[in-house]
């Protein structure tokens, strides 16, 4: 029988195995845990039965019923304080006492005043004002204080004025020294190029000519046929050597006064 027909056994319903679960897990302590939780239960129900009988419900608390009693304290500066075991709280005047007696104290000093007699010291006393220089600018008599436009040159009555500010004669001071440095650095370092005297360029010509003759003597003993790679290279390398003796020859002779380089 083939996979794919059908089978008369498969139309049967089969009865469904039941599940079996494993047994659900009980802790060792669960009756100890109950035991506690029971008797412990109402332990924070209440605080106690109240030593004050409270009011009933009708009589709620109203507006200004509740009576507080205050500690009392003296508006006098001299009271004296009653002497108490606690010294770590001592018992101060209120805030509102010391300020009615600061103001009686200006109002007692008001009082005795003499606002006249003042008034006429400082008239006295008083320096009369400068003369203010005004200029008038329109024919409609519109007037301006130079003073107070920042048109009067009162910068001509400064004590420095005309005077050298202190910052530029800081910066004069330090190109100054700059310069001072500079000069001494280049004075100190020595020149690259030296001039060469006449008896040294005569001494060179002379020295330049007797390698030339030399060089020029050995040239012309060389053989006539030059077949060998030695005698090409020794022909070769002696006409480059009489080539530069006669370009420095030529520069010495040309030029009378050079500057040369140690180095």
């Amino acid at each position: 029988m083939s996979e794919g027909q059908e089978n008369i056994k498969f139309l049967i319903q089969r009865p469904k195995t039941p599940v079996v679960k494993p047994p659900m897990h009980r802790s060792v302590f669960n009756k100890s845990i109950k035991r506690e939780y029971k008797s412990n239960r109402g332990c924070h129900k209440t605080m106690g039965y109240a030593e004050i009988k409270p009011n009933q419900p009708s009589k709620f608390l109203k507006k200004h019923t509740r009576i507080v009693i205050r500690p009392f304290v003296g508006t006098n500066k001299n009271t004296t304080f009653p002497k108490t075991s606690d010294a770590l709280n001592p018992v101060y005047p209120s805030r509102r006492c010391r300020k009615s007696e600061r103001k009686s104290e200006e109002k007692t000093k008001r009082i005795n005043r003499n606002f006249l007699y003042e008034n006429i010291v400082d008239v006295i006393r008083k320096v009369p004002p400068l003369s203010k220089h005004r200029v008038q600018d329109t024919r409609h008599g519109h007037i301006i204080v130079l003073d107070e436009a920042g048109l009067e040159p009162t910068f001509v009555s400064k004590k420095n004025f005309g005077k050298t500010p202190s910052y530029i004669k800081k910066i004069i001071k330090t190109n100054k020294t700059e310069k001072l440095a500079e000069a001494e650095r280049i004075r100190t370092i020595k020149p690259p190029l030296r001039y060469l005297p006449a008896d040294e360029r005569n001494k060179l010509l002379t020295g330049l000519n007797a390698n030339w003759r030399e060089l020029y003597t050995e040239f012309l003993l060389l053989p006539m046929v030059t077949d060998s790679v030695p005698k090409i290279n020794r022909k070769s390398r002696l006409e480059n050597q009489l080539n530069n003796l006669e370009k420095d020859i030529y520069l010495l002779e040309k030029y009378p006064s050079l500057y040369v380089c140690d180095n």
